[in-house]
C-alpha cells in the first residue's frame, strides 16, 4: 500500500486525473487528421492522377494483347471520367457558395433599410445644394 501512495499516477483532488502530455507525434497525427478533414475529394484525385498515369504507361507492353490493352484503356477513361464528374460537381458547389456569399454580403451592407434611407437622405441633400 505504501508503494501505491508514492506512485506518480495520483489523481487530482476532484477525482479527475490531468490529461497526459501529448508527444510530438500525437500533435502531428492530430494536425494531419484536421487537415484531411478540410480537404475536398478533388485533392486526393489530383494526387492520384500521376500514379494512375504511371500505371497506364505499362499499356505499351500490352499492344500484342488487345483485350488487356482495351481493359486498361477503359479503366483509365473511367478514372478520368470520375475526375471530370467531380470537377463539375465542385464547379457547381463553388458557384453556389459564391452566389450565397455574394447575396449575404449585399444584405449585410446595402440591403439594410436604415442604411438605404440614410444614403438616400444624404444623396438628396447633396443634390439639393
Amino acid at each position: 500500500m505504501a508503494d501505491d501512495e508514492q506512485s506518480p499516477k495520483r489523481s487530482a483532488p476532484g477525482g479527475d486525473s490531468p490529461p497526459a502530455a501529448m508527444t510530438f507525434w500525437g500533435h502531428f497525427r492530430r494536425a494531419l487528421r484536421e487537415a484531411n478533414r478540410r480537404r475536398p475529394r478533388s485533392f486526393y484525385f489530383l494526387l492520384a492522377v500521376p500514379l494512375v498515369l504511371l500505371g497506364g504507361v505499362h499499356m505499351i507492353q500490352y499492344r500484342d494483347q488487345p483485350l488487356r490493352f482495351a481493359l486498361i484503356l477503359a479503366l483509365l477513361f473511367v478514372f478520368f471520367g470520375v475526375i471530370l464528374i467531380q470537377a463539375i460537381i465542385d464547379l457547381f458547389e463553388i458557384s453556389r457558395r459564391h452566389y450565397v456569399e455574394r447575396k449575404q454580403s449585399f444584405v449585410e451592407t446595402l440591403g439594410e433599410q436604415d442604411f438605404i434611407h440614410e444614403l438616400g437622405k444624404r444623396v438628396k441633400d447633396k443634390t439639393d445644394q
